[in-house]
């Protein structure tokens, strides 16, 4: 199985290892799946026009996001 390492700054680190929590994952690699999910899922839909929005509870949309 391929193998990926590279090296982050300690705020990042930090940021991850509060999502590994959070997300209640398993591990670092399943948060790293994950984040990438999310990531094609978002660049999946900004390619046929879509937008990704944050929504209230009540579906009202807080705030777009947008990727550079």
């Amino acid at each position: 199985m391929p193998r990926l390492s590279f090296d982050v700054n300690e705020k990042f680190q930090q940021d991850f290892d509060r999502l590994v929590e959070l997300t209640n994952s398993s591990s670092k690699a399943e948060t790293l799946r994950r984040a990438i999910a999310l990531l094609k899922i978002a660049v999946e839909a900004q390619e046929k026009g879509e937008k990704l929005m944050i929504a209230d509870k009540d579906r009202k949309p807080i705030t777009e996001i947008v990727l550079q």
